[in-house]
């Protein structure tokens, strides 16, 4: 699902792939689209938790943003399950907003006002504004997962975005912009070393 999409994955392929026989595949799902539900389903489960966990940390919720969109990235590059939840919530879309991203963007924006409410977020922050942005991110990070060296990828794309946007997200006087870090020809950070640098620094 997650490598051919919703409509190319047939069963027979799946079986294929699974290493299993049809009547296996057909023990546990009834058709393909009892399956991609569960697949939907586990990654649907997979934000609540993140979304369970934001309440055992006790941080700005600014900063359990930023956590919950590292987690994020983690399982769309290490849960196959996961991203292919992703996947099928956008083929089953069609054309309207996926389900998926729509319960993401609902997390996002209830931390937002959290960290509003705790003024850990700038007031004059625009909500809706951070949300696509973040969300526009995770797609590119759902994307670049079937990448090789998709670990390294994802760290570096969703700490960059950090490291220039959350100056500008936390109250206080205006921030001096700090230049990200600059990439060797390994696609790493200064010196050979990965680029992670410590998003939640500026709060």
């Amino acid at each position: 699902m997650d490598r051919h999409g919703l409509t190319a994955a047939t069963l027979d392929r799946v079986s294929v792939e699974a290493g299993l026989s049809k009547g296996a595949i057909y023990f546990h799902f009834a058709d393909k689209n009892a399956l991609a539900s569960a697949l939907e389903q586990e990654a649907a489960r997979a934000l609540d938790r993140m979304a369970a966990a934001r309440t055992c940390r006790p941080a700005p919720a600014l900063t359990t943003m930023v956590e919950t969109t590292r987690e994020l990235a983690r399982a769309l590059t290490d849960d196959v399950v996961v991203r292919a939840g992703f996947q099928v919530s956008c083929d089953r879309a069609e054309g309207e907003e996926p389900v998926l991203r729509r319960r993401l963007s609902c997390l996002l924006v209830g931390l937002l006002e959290e960290a509003r409410h705790d003024g850990s977020l700038a007031p004059g922050a625009a909500v809706d504004d951070i949300v696509v942005c973040v969300v526009a991110i995770t797609v590119g990070i759902q994307m670049l997962a079937r990448q090789r060296g998709a670990a390294q990828v994802h760290s570096r794309v969703l700490e960059l975005f950090w490291c220039v946007t959350l100056p500008e997200l936390t109250p206080g006087p205006p921030p001096t912009h700090r230049k990200p870090p600059t990439q060797d020809r390994r696609g790493s950070g200064p010196e050979g070393g990965s680029v992670t640098p410590d998003a939640t620094d500026d709060l």
